[in-house]
């Protein structure tokens, strides 16, 4: 049995840094791996006739290094609670297993599974790049047909990082590289050489050996990573996208871990592969990538109220009373309306610039553009623009989630703190 591909999102770092003779995709400052997947996510599912009712997030830099972060995604996309999570994290070749996953899922009786893969690269990572891979899967007939293939294990690490380590640990690439990703991807398409064999695309954390045992097993080459760099667990599924215009067997290695999947795309998938080609060739070319909001920067969070306020922070919910809906929900009612609860509804994500104007107070950058949104249901929403942009009154925006910082008290006890802020709708 295979899973069904029946749509996609693809959200790439907005800006490109040299790296090596090319450039990688960097995220703005207020991205994170959680907000880079949700943006895909909601990307994915912007058609989607139904809500997934199981959701896998892999990813190699994750918000939260204990504790889980899928979570998070779950609730900043609005999906119930009773959706089944699970959350992956050890090495490049997840995107795949994931998928391998989801196809066991369906055939157990899920009705729709999201897979999300992100990346938010470390600086000790110059190999890599920021970006995110969503895909909307069903066992239902769609735009490809996904079948897993060959798998493998073996004790082999070409990177690694041991508890309060915070420098990665890279083993010989001499090694690792042979005997390593490139041998596991070989052994993962033995029999794969025939004439009519689909071609392969091989992901790996070295882009030089991926691209050597691909040219070996006849593939055409990774056209993307010159421009994205590696892009973690998501990179696979990134190759994926880009394949569609035939079918093509995808391998990934990494850590002695390899994994295998059959892509085979029906003619209307080809639409897709222009979406993920445009996404890759954007980005602005900076010489170097914005700084981080000041460390020092600490507003007092905890878990209770982070809870208790989940609904208007990260489902973006306000009450409705008679025809008006109030953001943030009023801790009384409104005039007129004494007597009554009001109606939890979720607010529209899309409005329009009605005033601007500029913070040079906020610590979390020199200098923060602050708008008002009429959005679409009627209600108005008092946002920070997105890292990187600049909204004009009249301006057609949409609400993206970002980081605003690491809360939590000088002791270390952090909570991140994430909300909604305004950016351009494309």
């Amino acid at each position: 049995m295979s899973a069904w591909l029946l749509d996609c999102g693809v959200t790439i770092g907005g800006l490109r840094v040299p790296a090596r003779g090319a450039r990688r995709a960097v995220a703005h400052a207020d991205e994170d791996a959680l907000t880079l997947a949700a943006d895909a996510a909601a990307i994915a599912l912007r058609e989607a006739s139904a809500q997934p009712d199981v959701v896998i997030f892999a990813s190699l830099s994750p918000p939260y290094a204990e504790g889980g972060s899928a979570q998070l995604l779950v609730e900043l996309l609005r999906l119930p609670a009773e959706v089944v999570v699970a959350e992956l994290g050890a090495t490049l070749r997840d995107g795949l297993l994931a998928l391998r996953l989801a196809d066991g899922l369906l055939a157990a009786g899920a009705q729709r599974v999201l897979v999300v893969a992100a990346h938010r690269a470390r600086p000790d990572e110059r190999e890599a790049g920021d970006g995110a891979v969503a895909l909307l899967l069903a066992r239902e007939r769609g735009l490809a047909r996904l079948t897993p293939q060959a798998a493998h294990a073996e004790e082999l690490r070409d990177r690694w990082r041991l508890p309060g380590d915070l420098a990665l640990h890279s083993a010989d690439p001499s090694f690792a590289d042979v005997f390593g990703a490139t041998r596991i991807a070989a052994l993962l398409a033995s029999g794969r050489q025939q004439p009519d064999a689909p071609r392969v695309a091989v992901s790996g954390p070295a882009p030089a050996a991926a691209a050597r045992v691909e040219h070996e097993l006849g593939g055409p080459g990774d056209a993307l990573v010159d421009r994205t760099g590696v892009l973690g667990a998501a990179h696979p599924l990134l190759r994926l996208l880009d394949s569609l215009e035939r079918p093509t067997l995808l391998l990934a290695a990494s850590g002695g871990l390899g994994e295998s999947l059959l892509c085979e795309p029906r003619p209307e998938a080809h639409a897709l592969v222009t979406r993920v080609r445009d996404a890759v060739a954007g980005g602005i070319e900076v010489e170097a990538a914005q700084a981080f909001p000041r460390a020092d920067f600490h507003p007092y969070q905890s878990a209770p109220r982070a809870w208790r306020e989940r609904g208007q922070d990260l489902r973006l919910e306000g009450l409705r009373f008679g025809d008006r809906v109030h953001y943030p929900p009023p801790a009384v009612p409104p005039p007129g309306h004494e007597h009554e609860t009001g109606v939890a509804v979720a607010l529209a994500r899309t409005g329009t610039v009605l005033t601007q104007t500029r913070d040079h107070v906020y610590p979390g950058a020199s200098l923060t553009q602050m708008v008002v949104l009429d959005l679409d249901d009627g209600a108005r929403f008092y946002a920070q623009v997105a890292a990187g942009e600049e909204l004009e009154i009249g301006a057609r925006a949409q609400l993206v989630p970002r980081r605003l910082h690491d809360g939590g008290s000088e002791a270390g006890t952090n909570f991140i703190q994430y909300f909604w802020k305004a950016s351009r709708c494309p």
